[in-house]
């Protein structure tokens, strides 16, 4: 078999037992990518197209950018997909049932390999996997809708998805600031870095995580990274500016040292080169502290001459996100309050003894903050004692 663009997927273990004519290492090929990646019961035809999907090749290159594609190179892409559909028909005997167990991927991932699994010629094929293209991209950006960097990409399979807007109680303003500048992310408008700093426990990567919940239908993707990894961003960035998502770059719980490098690179990423961050990619940040790099009194009061311009370049790097949401820990009141709502919404009725047990549980394992009132409620459901 010959493909002129295709081609990369005959380098597929199982596709070349196939061309041996080994049907025994095939099939085992075929049982392990159906129980872990299978959404249908066409393993072979599904297993193509899945190495379709995930292909770099130059239809997936033009489709990705939106550019137009050919009639030459759409007839010889079709050519190459009659000949892989007619490798899977002909061998349309090597059948295999998954077990039907929970999918590790995104839902439009696998709505849209089960589509072109039931494709009933090479044009339907093709004109579907250029629209997967263009949508979802390819590989795992288009897998998955969490990610962790610590200088290779790696999938989250398992994300939070109780953590939504809803669930955050008392934080009306951050939430409508959060949402609009990420629905401006999203719709591809002008959209601001944003730095979420404040007192611990108060909602800070929880609102990070309800922002997932709320947009990943939409493309958002967020990827995880830690300071370490801060050097290694403008690669990242430049691989995520050929995707169709958006991104959030996540750091949380940022903080630097005055020795530390890191910060002087993230000010350089954020807003120190001639190119500026792709429109589709923002850098979230958590922190303790607004002014991010670690201050003390000898740096106002001695040592360097110019005292004013070192204030000013550790107090730089913070000023270089456009939005600061400052999140605050709650009084009593407000601290009960939440306690309550939480609470009610799990048919629990507030009364004079559990506002006690509240009040004591706070003064003994933590501060009066969002994170202790359900850590609260937690503890209270599974019948803890105070």
């Amino acid at each position: 078999m010959e493909l002129f663009i295709f081609y990369n997927v005959l380098n597929n273990e199982a596709l070349k037992y196939l061309a041996a004519g080994d049907n025994l290492n095939v099939m085992r090929r075929l049982i392990a990518f159906s129980e872990t990646e299978g959404v249908t019961d066409a393993p072979l035809t599904e297993l193509i197209v899945s190495l379709l999907a995930n292909d770099e090749n130059i239809v997936a290159a033009l489709a990705r950018e939106h550019k137009h594609i050919g009639s030459d190179l759409y007839r010889i892409a079709c050519a190459d997909l009659e000949q892989l559909l007619a490798l899977a028909q002909e061998h349309s005997g090597l059948q295999y049932r998954n077990s039907k167990n929970a999918s590790k991927f995104t839902e439009v991932y696998n709505v849209s390999i089960k589509n072109m699994t039931l494709a009933k010629s090479p044009q339907e094929l093709l004109d579907l996997l250029i629209e997967h293209y263009k949508t979802l991209g390819g590989g795992i950006f288009a897998k998955y809708i969490a990610f962790r960097f610590d200088g290779t990409l790696e999938g989250i399979e398992q994300i939070d998805r109780e953590v939504t807007f809803d669930s955050l109680i008392g934080l009306e303003h951050q939430k409508q600031v959060l949402l609009e500048n990420t629905k401006a992310l999203i719709d591809g408008r002008r959209a601001n870095n944003v730095l979420l700093f404040g007192d611990r426990g108060t909602g800070k990567s929880s609102s990070v995580k309800a922002l997932l919940n709320h947009f990943c239908g939409d493309g958002l993707r967020i990827i995880e990274t830690q300071k370490p990894q801060i050097c290694k961003l403008p690669a990242l960035i430049k691989e995520l500016a050929a995707h169709p998502q958006k991104f959030i770059i996540y750091l949380d719980d940022l903080s630097f040292e005055q020795q530390d490098a890191e910060y002087k690179a993230l000010k350089i990423v954020m807003d120190g080169q001639l190119q500026p961050l792709p429109d589709n990619v923002l850098i979230y940040a958590t922190s303790n502290r607004k002014h991010l790099v670690k201050e003390s009194w000898a740096d106002r009061e001695g040592g360097d001459i110019h005292k004013n311009d070192n204030m000013q370049e550790t107090l730089s790097l913070a000023e270089r996100f456009g939005i600061s949401l400052v999140f605050s820990s709650p009084n009593q009141k407000e601290y009960l309050h939440i306690v309550a709502e939480l609470l009610k919404r799990r048919n629990i009725e507030m009364d004079a003894d559990i506002e006690k047990q509240a009040i004591i549980w706070q003064m003994n394992y933590g501060s009066k903050s969002p994170r202790c009132a359900t850590q609260f409620v937690h503890a209270l459901q599974k019948g803890g004692t105070l």
